[in-house]
């Protein structure tokens, strides 16, 4: 038994599926329930009114251009959302925000006339997904390369922005500085007050040293209480010197936490391109061992490597 026009049109009322047809003047020939739903616009104002026209805000030109090629070659074209902005003016009811929509536009024959149908399809869960699945591997790439306690970079991150550094160094003939900082007096805190007290005083040590860098410098917990500061921007070993007794201060102001005063020093070695090492293995050597000289000495203090060198002569 052959499905009547009222069949047909009980079943077209029943998609959850945008249905829209133009003839070749853009002219609404059909306009679904869907489609009124979504745009508060009824078969009985959309019909026979223009679809560039019946819209209060403008129809993307992208749309136009298409619905042109599929009549005048008779192809199927479908506009996804990846590529195309939102192409006609559709809002969610319950957030009236834009809502994501693909269109599949088909060349039909209508009442002997060439017509195009345009099938509207709601993405916006699949963008929700999208974006859920883009956020989660962002995460996952930022927690590859970051310490989780404090946000600093990992040793792995480190080692990425330390080679790129020695190799913009080397092109550049430009010295840059490697600070090797420990925390004095922190396993202390740990014993007498909790690992919670300790990984407080980390994180805060962590935001002051990130506070302290300028944007193309790099702030790195290697792990334990050593951190480490990559700064291009210091280029001497006098500067280079001031900026760690700088942050020997900074580092060594108290935290307040839980009606304790905790407070760490910091002991500093600094290995400054090429002088003490044109690698980032080797620069990290010589500022780890200009640091434990530091710590030698008295802790709380800023050692540049080239004070080992000095030593090492008069033995």
């Amino acid at each position: 038994m052959a499905l009547t026009q009222s069949d047909l049109k009980s079943l077209i009322d029943l998609l959850e599926t945008g249905l829209i047809l133009v003839d070749t003047e853009l002219n609404i020939l059909l306009w679904n329930p869907w489609i009124a739903r979504i745009t508060d616009i009824s078969e009985q104002q959309a019909l026979n009114n223009k679809l560039n026209q019946v819209f209060s805000e403008t129809v993307d030109p992208a749309l136009l251009d298409a619905l042109d090629q599929t009549r005048e070659f008779r192809l199927s074209r479908r506009l996804s959302h990846q590529l195309h902005p939102p192409l006609l003016p559709l809002y969610q009811k319950n957030t009236g925000q834009r809502l994501h929509h693909s269109i599949l536009l088909q060349p039909v024959t209508h009442n002997g006339q060439t017509a195009c149908l345009l099938q509207i399809s709601d993405v916006s869960s699949t963008v929700r997904r999208e974006q859920h699945l883009r956020s989660a591997m962002e995460q996952v790439q930022h927690l590859a390369h970051h310490d989780v306690l404090t946000g600093l970079c990992n040793r792995s991150l480190l080692n990425i922005r330390l080679e790129d550094a020695c190799s913009k160094a080397a092109v550049a003939s430009q010295p840059f500085a490697l600070f090797f900082i420990d925390l004095d007096g922190f396993k202390n805190i740990n014993d007498v007050y909790g690992h919670d007290a300790g990984d407080a005083l980390l994180q805060k040590l962590a935001t002051r040293l990130q506070q302290a860098m300028n944007p193309q410098d790099t702030a790195a917990r290697l792990g334990g209480d050593e951190l480490i500061a990559l700064m291009p921007s210091v280029t001497s070993a006098e500067q280079a010197i001031i900026v760690a007794e700088q942050l020997c201060n900074l580092l060594a102001q108290p935290l307040s936490w839980q009606k304790h005063q905790l407070q760490a020093g910091a002991s500093i070695g600094v290995a400054l391109w090429p002088e003490q090492g044109t690698s980032p293995n080797a620069l990290l050597t010589s500022a780890d061992n200009a640091m434990y000289l530091a710590k030698s000495r008295g802790k709380g203090q800023a050692v540049i490597s080239t004070a080992i060198k000095k030593e090492s002569t008069h033995q």
